[in-house]
Protein backbone atom coordinates (compact mmCIF):
# COMPACT_ATOMS: atom_id res chain seq x y z
CA UNK A 1 0.00 0.00 0.00
CA UNK A 2 1.21 3.39 -0.59
CA UNK A 3 1.59 5.29 2.67
CA UNK A 4 1.45 9.21 2.90
CA UNK A 5 2.94 11.26 6.13
CA UNK A 6 4.32 14.15 7.85
CA UNK A 7 7.72 14.61 7.47
CA UNK A 8 10.22 15.52 10.34
CA UNK A 9 13.08 18.08 9.24
CA UNK A 10 15.21 15.44 10.49
CA UNK A 11 13.61 12.86 7.96
CA UNK A 12 13.42 15.78 5.18
CA UNK A 13 16.79 16.35 5.41
CA UNK A 14 18.97 13.03 5.84
CA UNK A 15 16.88 12.00 2.87
CA UNK A 16 17.86 15.23 1.06
CA UNK A 17 21.61 14.47 1.86
CA UNK A 18 21.51 10.89 1.15
CA UNK A 19 19.74 11.45 -2.00
CA UNK A 20 23.07 13.67 -2.94
CA UNK A 21 25.57 11.27 -1.67
CA UNK A 22 24.34 8.27 -3.98
CA UNK A 23 22.65 10.48 -6.75
CA UNK A 24 19.24 9.17 -6.19
CA UNK A 25 16.14 10.02 -6.79
CA UNK A 26 12.95 10.87 -3.93
CA UNK A 27 10.04 9.39 -3.74
CA UNK A 28 10.24 7.02 -6.26
CA UNK A 29 6.73 4.69 -7.04
CA UNK A 30 8.00 1.01 -6.46
CA UNK A 31 5.29 -1.50 -6.68
CA UNK A 32 3.01 -0.99 -4.28
CA UNK A 33 5.43 1.36 -2.56
CA UNK A 34 7.20 4.59 -2.39
CA UNK A 35 10.27 4.33 -1.81
CA UNK A 36 12.17 7.58 0.13
CA UNK A 37 15.17 7.36 -2.38
CA UNK A 38 15.63 4.69 -5.22
CA UNK A 39 19.55 5.43 -6.15
CA UNK A 40 21.20 5.59 -9.82
CA UNK A 41 21.85 1.68 -9.61
CA UNK A 42 18.13 0.99 -8.46
CA UNK A 43 19.07 0.51 -4.49
CA UNK A 44 16.40 1.81 -2.49
CA UNK A 45 17.76 3.59 0.88
CA UNK A 46 14.90 4.16 3.22
CA UNK A 47 14.69 6.97 6.30
CA UNK A 48 13.42 5.54 9.22
CA UNK A 49 13.86 8.12 12.67
CA UNK A 50 11.51 5.58 14.73
CA UNK A 51 10.26 2.20 14.57
CA UNK A 52 12.28 0.43 11.99
CA UNK A 53 9.77 -2.66 12.58
CA UNK A 54 6.83 -0.86 10.75
CA UNK A 55 9.49 -0.45 7.21
CA UNK A 56 9.19 -4.95 7.72
CA UNK A 57 6.50 -5.31 4.91
CA UNK A 58 7.71 -3.04 2.40
CA UNK A 59 11.54 -4.28 3.16
CA UNK A 60 10.46 -7.50 2.49
CA UNK A 61 8.59 -7.13 -0.54
CA UNK A 62 11.55 -5.12 -2.02
CA UNK A 63 13.92 -7.80 -0.81
CA UNK A 64 11.99 -10.62 -2.46
CA UNK A 65 11.84 -8.48 -5.71
CA UNK A 66 15.73 -8.60 -5.93
CA UNK A 67 16.30 -4.99 -4.45
CA UNK A 68 19.10 -3.91 -2.58
CA UNK A 69 17.71 -2.45 0.51
CA UNK A 70 19.61 0.07 3.03
CA UNK A 71 17.59 1.61 6.42
CA UNK A 72 18.68 4.52 8.27
CA UNK A 73 18.42 4.67 11.54
CA UNK A 74 19.83 8.26 12.95
CA UNK A 75 20.34 8.32 16.72
CA UNK A 76 20.28 11.69 18.75
CA UNK A 77 24.26 12.24 20.30
CA UNK A 78 24.09 15.37 21.16
CA UNK A 79 20.53 17.62 21.12
CA UNK A 80 20.56 21.52 21.98
CA UNK A 81 17.16 22.81 23.45
CA UNK A 82 15.92 26.37 22.51
CA UNK A 83 12.73 27.73 24.45
CA UNK A 84 10.68 30.86 22.35
CA UNK A 85 8.52 32.32 24.30
CA UNK A 86 4.76 32.75 22.82
CA UNK A 87 5.92 35.80 20.53
CA UNK A 88 8.84 33.62 19.22
CA UNK A 89 11.19 35.09 21.09
CA UNK A 90 14.42 32.64 22.32
CA UNK A 91 13.81 32.64 25.80
CA UNK A 92 16.75 29.79 26.59
CA UNK A 93 19.42 27.82 25.07
CA UNK A 94 21.11 24.71 26.84
CA UNK A 95 22.54 21.31 25.73
CA UNK A 96 20.95 18.39 26.93
CA UNK A 97 22.79 15.60 28.79
CA UNK A 98 21.21 13.11 27.47
CA UNK A 99 22.74 10.93 24.63
CA UNK A 100 21.40 8.25 22.98
CA UNK A 101 23.91 4.72 22.25
CA UNK A 102 23.40 2.08 19.63
CA UNK A 103 21.75 0.87 22.20
CA UNK A 104 18.73 3.13 22.13
CA UNK A 105 17.86 1.68 18.42
CA UNK A 106 17.49 -2.23 19.72
CA UNK A 107 13.65 -2.29 20.19
CA UNK A 108 13.11 -0.88 17.01
CA UNK A 109 14.28 -4.36 15.53
CA UNK A 110 12.20 -6.49 17.30
CA UNK A 111 9.85 -6.79 14.49
CA UNK A 112 12.44 -6.79 11.57
CA UNK A 113 14.95 -8.88 12.95
CA UNK A 114 14.69 -11.80 10.29
CA UNK A 115 15.68 -9.37 7.73
CA UNK A 116 18.35 -8.33 9.45
CA UNK A 117 21.07 -10.88 8.18
CA UNK A 118 19.46 -10.82 4.53
CA UNK A 119 22.87 -10.72 2.16
CA UNK A 120 21.13 -7.32 0.29
CA UNK A 121 20.01 -5.46 3.29
CA UNK A 122 22.12 -2.97 5.60
CA UNK A 123 21.11 -1.20 8.30
CA UNK A 124 23.17 2.24 8.40
CA UNK A 125 23.40 4.52 11.82
CA UNK A 126 24.26 8.06 11.22
CA UNK A 127 25.01 9.59 14.69
CA UNK A 128 23.45 13.25 14.74
CA UNK A 129 23.22 16.45 16.42
CA UNK A 130 19.94 17.95 16.19
CA UNK A 131 18.49 21.43 17.81
CA UNK A 132 14.86 21.08 19.18
CA UNK A 133 12.70 23.72 19.49
CA UNK A 134 10.19 24.06 22.60
CA UNK A 135 7.40 26.86 22.66
CA UNK A 136 6.75 28.26 26.10
CA UNK A 137 2.83 27.93 27.50
CA UNK A 138 0.94 30.21 29.75
CA UNK A 139 0.13 26.81 32.34
CA UNK A 140 1.24 23.49 32.47
CA UNK A 141 0.05 21.47 29.44
CA UNK A 142 -0.73 17.86 27.84
CA UNK A 143 0.39 16.61 24.30
CA UNK A 144 -2.17 15.85 21.63
CA UNK A 145 -1.32 12.18 21.71
CA UNK A 146 -1.55 12.52 26.07
CA UNK A 147 1.41 11.23 26.45
CA UNK A 148 2.96 12.88 29.28
CA UNK A 149 2.46 11.57 32.60
CA UNK A 150 3.37 14.79 34.32
CA UNK A 151 2.04 17.97 32.78
CA UNK A 152 5.00 21.01 31.19
CA UNK A 153 4.69 24.24 30.62
CA UNK A 154 5.96 23.66 26.98
CA UNK A 155 5.25 21.85 23.93
CA UNK A 156 7.31 20.85 21.24
CA UNK A 157 7.91 22.41 17.73
CA UNK A 158 10.73 20.98 15.54
CA UNK A 159 13.74 19.02 15.90
CA UNK A 160 16.38 20.36 13.09
CA UNK A 161 19.54 18.55 12.05
CA UNK A 162 22.65 20.53 12.61
CA UNK A 163 25.37 17.93 12.03
CA UNK A 164 26.23 14.09 11.00
CA UNK A 165 28.98 12.98 13.76
CA UNK A 166 29.62 10.18 11.81
CA UNK A 167 28.46 6.91 10.60
CA UNK A 168 27.93 3.32 11.66
CA UNK A 169 26.26 0.23 8.83
CA UNK A 170 25.39 -3.14 10.18
CA UNK A 171 25.47 -5.91 7.47
CA UNK A 172 27.61 -8.97 8.86
CA UNK A 173 27.27 -11.27 11.49
CA UNK A 174 30.43 -9.36 12.70
CA UNK A 175 28.89 -5.89 12.57
CA UNK A 176 26.56 -6.92 15.35
CA UNK A 177 28.84 -8.46 17.13
CA UNK A 178 30.31 -5.85 18.06
CA UNK A 179 27.47 -4.86 20.19
CA UNK A 180 28.87 -7.68 22.71
CA UNK A 181 31.61 -5.82 24.64
CA UNK A 182 34.86 -7.55 24.02
CA UNK A 183 35.59 -7.60 27.61
CA UNK A 184 32.92 -10.06 28.63
CA UNK A 185 34.09 -14.14 29.46
CA UNK A 186 33.38 -16.54 27.00
CA UNK A 187 30.39 -18.18 28.64
CA UNK A 188 28.40 -14.60 30.46
CA UNK A 189 25.29 -13.90 32.04
CA UNK A 190 22.42 -11.13 31.44
CA UNK A 191 23.57 -9.32 34.84
CA UNK A 192 27.69 -9.33 33.18
CA UNK A 193 26.50 -8.37 30.00
CA UNK A 194 24.51 -5.51 31.54
CA UNK A 195 27.89 -4.76 33.43
CA UNK A 196 30.14 -5.02 31.09
CA UNK A 197 27.90 -2.58 28.51
CA UNK A 198 27.65 0.08 31.41
CA UNK A 199 31.46 0.29 31.46
CA UNK A 200 32.20 0.24 27.94
CA UNK A 201 29.65 3.12 27.39
CA UNK A 202 31.45 4.93 30.75
CA UNK A 203 34.70 4.41 29.11
CA UNK A 204 33.68 6.88 26.66
CA UNK A 205 31.15 8.95 28.21
CA UNK A 206 30.78 10.33 31.62
CA UNK A 207 27.06 10.81 32.34
CA UNK A 208 26.06 7.98 33.82
CA UNK A 209 22.60 8.22 33.01
CA UNK A 210 23.60 7.63 29.41
CA UNK A 211 25.37 4.44 30.35
CA UNK A 212 22.49 3.07 32.59
CA UNK A 213 19.83 3.36 29.69
CA UNK A 214 22.57 1.54 27.23
CA UNK A 215 23.10 -1.27 29.81
CA UNK A 216 19.09 -1.22 30.23
CA UNK A 217 19.14 -2.96 27.04
CA UNK A 218 21.25 -5.95 28.03
CA UNK A 219 18.29 -8.28 28.06
CA UNK A 220 16.37 -6.97 24.82
CA UNK A 221 20.07 -7.76 23.31
CA UNK A 222 20.28 -11.03 24.53
CA UNK A 223 16.31 -11.47 23.19
CA UNK A 224 17.74 -10.61 19.65
CA UNK A 225 20.74 -12.46 19.03
CA UNK A 226 19.60 -15.15 20.26
CA UNK A 227 16.95 -15.14 17.49
CA UNK A 228 19.56 -13.71 14.92
CA UNK A 229 21.28 -17.06 15.85
CA UNK A 230 24.21 -14.66 17.11
CA UNK A 231 24.30 -15.76 20.71
CA UNK A 232 23.24 -19.16 22.44
CA UNK A 233 22.37 -20.26 25.48
CA UNK A 234 25.13 -22.71 26.71
CA UNK A 235 24.21 -23.77 30.70
CA UNK A 236 23.43 -22.39 33.67
CA UNK A 237 25.60 -20.12 36.34
CA UNK A 238 23.30 -20.96 39.78
CA UNK A 239 20.14 -19.41 38.80
CA UNK A 240 21.21 -17.58 36.00
CA UNK A 241 20.98 -17.82 31.99
CA UNK A 242 24.54 -18.63 30.43
CA UNK A 243 25.26 -17.71 26.95
CA UNK A 244 27.82 -17.97 24.32
CA UNK A 245 28.94 -16.13 21.21
CA UNK A 246 27.54 -17.71 17.77
CA UNK A 247 30.40 -16.56 15.61
CA UNK A 248 30.19 -19.27 12.68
Amino acid sequence: MIQTYNETDVHRTLKHLYALEYNGTTEVPTGNWICDIVTETGDVIEIQTTNISKLTPKTQNLLTAGKKVTIVRPIVAEKTIETYAPDGTLVSRRKSPKKQTIYAILRDLTGIYPLLLHPHFMLEVPFITITEQRRKTATPVQLANKSRRFLKDWIPQEKKLTAIIRKERYQTKADYLTLIPPALPAEFTATELQNAIFSEIHAHEANKSTCSAAASQARLLLWLFTRMNLVQKCGKKGRSTLYNLQTD
